[in-house]
């Protein structure tokens, strides 16, 4: 693993919360893209070093990778630490070698969600300059407002209408940056049309939105210690998705 540069983004309840940082060994000069993930793992559960395995290939072609630790205290708790994460990065991008401009949040399950966070809702904190430039998802909740197969989480929230302020297909408008949604067909944490949905509904309003399905694979099928096939499929789709997008330029 290359070396990996810790930085403390937020202190609360007295914890502090950091982001783990992989510089590019080689950026080629310049300014380099930067991705920003987040973990999966309903909110409650789950680690940073989860995408550290495809942080390493994308850090591998010059980008910055960031690998975001937040609190698991549920999507209210867990949307304000990604949208404070995301702030922090935009603010460090001079320091990181980063290019604000070409900042791509990556996120899978939940992870998804608060990688939107940072993209579509309007939260507490939300800084209009500070939106990423592209999105990458993985079989990621898209609509808090119900459960399976509707949705995914709607139990977290006090009532309907923290739920759709949560909610990022709820929020989708023609600011809501190019983004791709993998998904495979045999999900039953989160429903695969929820990303058709998702996707349909950025493309709607004139939006750029694309969507790989993987026939019969289940939720986190993308994991690295799941299936090195999947892993090495899913990455490699989106670094393509990138190289259209955040990568272009570089």
């Amino acid at each position: 693993m290359p070396v990996v540069r810790e930085i403390a983004y937020k202190t609360v309840g007295g914890r502090t919360l950091y982001l783990r940082v992989l510089p590019p060994g080689d950026p080629g000069g310049g300014q380099a893209a930067v991705a920003v993930f987040f973990h999966g793992g309903g909110w409650v559960r789950g680690s940073w070093e989860q995408f550290v395995p495809q942080a390493e290939l994308l850090n591998a072609l010059g980008m910055v990778t960031v690998l975001v630790e937040y609190r698991l205290d549920g999507p209210v708790v867990a949307a304000a630490d990604a949208v404070d994460a995301m702030n922090a990065v935009f603010e460090l991008a001079a320091d990181l070698g980063g290019d604000p401009a070409r900042v791509v949040a990556v996120g899978g399950s939940a992870g998804g969600q608060l990688a939107l966070a940072t993209a579509v809702l309007e939260l507490p904190g939300s800084v209009p300059e500070y939106r990423p430039a592209a999105v990458a998802l993985l079989n990621p909740v898209t609509d808090t407002t119900g459960d399976f197969p509707k949705g995914f989480g709607r139990r977290h929230f006090e009532d309907d209408d923290q739920a759709l302020m949560y909610s990022p297909v709820h929020h989708v408008s023609a600011t809501t940056p190019p983004s791709i949604l993998l998904h495979g067909t045999a999900d039953t944490a989160v429903h695969h049309e929820n990303s058709i949905r998702f996707a349909d509904a950025v493309n709607a309003v004139g939006g750029q939105a694309e969507i790989v399905l993987y026939d019969g694979q289940k939720h986190g099928f993308f994991n690295a210690h799941k299936s090195r096939e999947y892993f090495e499929l899913t990455t490699q789709e989106i670094i393509g998705f990138l190289r259209r997008t955040v990568l272009q330029s570089s």
